[in-house]
């Protein structure tokens, strides 16, 4: 359960509810973009007519980009002149360390790198580095971890976001990352209630379902979740997932209800029967699953008294504005708003908000603190690599100074085009002669592929975003060519990769393009290190859930 108030922090949020104005406490279930508030005409005054009570910051997990620490800093400067009376809370989408987020600081592999660890001391560390260096620039709310199990593996939203597909290891997991966050004062948010992972769909585009029954999901997805209410998550992000199981469809427009929207879903499943007293957010509301339910109003107002506590980024002059209306005409009441506020308070006073802290500068010095996070990073990059077919002993490679190794990078898009480039360069740095190609060059190289002592498919394809699951037209060519000498395939994306090319005799699964899962793929086909990892994950008839062939 959530970690009980100090007499102190106690006194802070009664004295300071109690001074609260309607716009402040209205302001509590917002959090805006930090490029909206930038993009203002005056941004200091915007803030003081609206009295944000978060701020969303860095680049989104969706983004290929990520933005420096001076945009960070830059918008607390901002927030600072605005002096607000009741602290802000910073927020980001830290789901695989901030570098991904923010430039300069740690990337780590993706969630699913780190649950194949099956390392609950790994675990812990990975929250610990994403919750030491949130907290060192003052951004004190991870959007993390993702908690939804991935029991289909065409499901375009989880994948590799995800610790897998076995709940009780998904929990070790999960509760071992979010103690390690929020033991350095950053509260973590699991997400994304009901829970995603089953449906083929995006709710990014629809709203998507959660498939099961009552019963399977208290015994799965559901017990997920209720294990980490009982172990101290701070907040829970709701979904723009429906829940048949649980709530019918709407009989007058025919839809789903969201369960963003349902107070079904939040206030008597989540809150009541699941104990859960910790802040309520929303997904994104700028996603279809959510827009496609109704008008702005009934959404918005479905939403407030469904249970939300707090709105990620509703249009905040909207918001105000429909707020106060709905408060006089009486479709939401001021109890609904005050349990809001006081409860977003609660969250600031156990993050230790109430109290003034000196913040460090845009310029502050975090080498101290990246070395020693970029070593937890490489031990959980080594620790992670999954080998899963090895049939004609192809590994350890045994290759001579100045072989050629021929690298196909898939698919052809900057982002993997440029990351993976890495692994050519490794491996040059190592007196190789390497050749990169795209796919789409195979049919050009055919014709003398025997020249090669090594052919190398790197897949950096996920189903995520609705992209393709990383199959390419040119690999059944590629998988049947005779004259191929120590064929590897290695996936740095989906690690259901393997169900289409099920029959390559050496395969990887390494999760990530970040560097230490790159770096640690080539260490460990040099038998420089052992492969550690099993698959956290399974498809029938092609691998199973703790596979792996460690040691190797």
């Amino acid at each position: 359960m959530l970690k009980a108030l100090t007499a102190e922090q106690r006194r802070w949020v009664d004295e300071t509810f109690a001074s609260m104005t309607e716009d402040q406490m209205i302001g509590q279930m917002v959090n805006e973009r930090g490029n909206i508030i930038r993009g203002k005409k005056d941004p200091v005054e915007w803030l003081k007519q609206y009295p944000v009570g978060s701020i969303f910051t860095g680049a989104e997990i969706i983004d290929a980009f990520s933005e420096g620490i001076r945009v960070t800093s830059g918008l607390q400067r901002i927030v600072e002149e605005a002096a607000p009376s009741i602290p802000v809370v910073f927020s980001g989408d830290f789901e695989n360390g901030i570098g991904g987020q923010i430039t300069e600081l740690t990337r780590l592999p993706r969630t699913m790198g780190i649950s194949a660890t099956f390392s609950e001391s790994d675990s812990y560390d990975f929250g610990k580095v994403i919750g030491s260096e949130a907290v060192a620039v003052d951004v004190r709310w991870c959007v993390s971890p993702v908690a939804d199990l991935n029991l289909n593996r065409e499901n375009p939203v989880v994948n590799t976001r995800s610790t897998g597909d076995e709940p009780e290891h998904s929990v070790r997991i999960l509760k071992s990352i979010i103690n390690g966050m929020q033991d350095q004062g950053c509260a973590a948010c699991a997400k994304h209630f009901p829970g995603d992972g089953i449906d083929t769909r995006n709710q990014h585009y629809v709203t998507s379902l959660q498939l099961l029954s009552r019963e399977e999901w208290k015994k799965s997805q559901g017990m997920v979740f209720q294990k980490l209410i009982d172990e101290g998550v701070m907040s829970i992000m709701v979904g723009h997932i429906a829940f048949p199981a649980y709530e019918e469809r709407d009989e007058k427009s025919g839809k789903w209800r969201p369960a963003t929207c349902s107070k079904l879903q939040m206030t008597d499943l989540l809150r009541k029967e699941m104990k859960f007293e910790g802040v309520i957010a929303s997904d994104a509301l700028c996603m279809n699953g959510y827009i496609s339910w109704a008008d702005y109003e009934t959404r918005i107002l479905d939403s407030f008294n469904g249970g939300v506590d707090v709105f990620w980024w509703p249009e905040t002059e909207k918001f105000f504005a429909l707020v106060k209306a709905a408060l006089k005409d009486g479709r939401i009441s001021r109890q609904r708003l005050e349990e809001s506020a006081r409860r977003v308070l609660e969250f600031k006073a156990r993050l230790g908000l109430d109290k003034k802290v000196e913040k460090k500068s845009a310029g502050q010095d975090y080498a101290e603190l990246i070395a020693e996070n970029q070593k937890i990073a490489k031990r959980i990059g080594e620790h992670c690599i999954t080998l899963l077919r090895n049939r004609a002993g192809v590994l350890p490679l045994k290759l001579a100074s100045g072989s050629r190794i021929l690298l196909f990078i898939a698919p052809d898009k900057p982002t993997p085009q440029q990351r993976l480039q890495r692994f050519a360069d490794q491996l040059r740095q190592r007196g190789f002669k390497v050749t990169v190609a795209k796919p789409k060059d195979y049919e050009l190289l055919r014709s003398c592929t025997e020249v090669f002592d090594a052919v190398i498919y790197l897949c950096d394809s996920n189903p995520q975003y609705s992209e393709h699951r990383g199959f390419d037209g040119i690999l059944w060519n590629f998988m049947s060519d005779p004259n191929i000498r120590n064929r590897i395939m290695i996936s740095f994306g989906t690690p259901y990769f393997l169900y289409d090319v099920d029959e390559a005799d050496t395969y990887i699964n390494a999760y990530y393009d970040c560097e230490v899962c790159i770096d640690a793929v080539i260490k460990g086909m040099f038998g420089e290190i052992p492969f550690a990892g099993r698959s956290p994950v399974r498809v029938p008839y092609c691998f199973d859930f703790g596979d792996g062939l460690t040691g190797i």
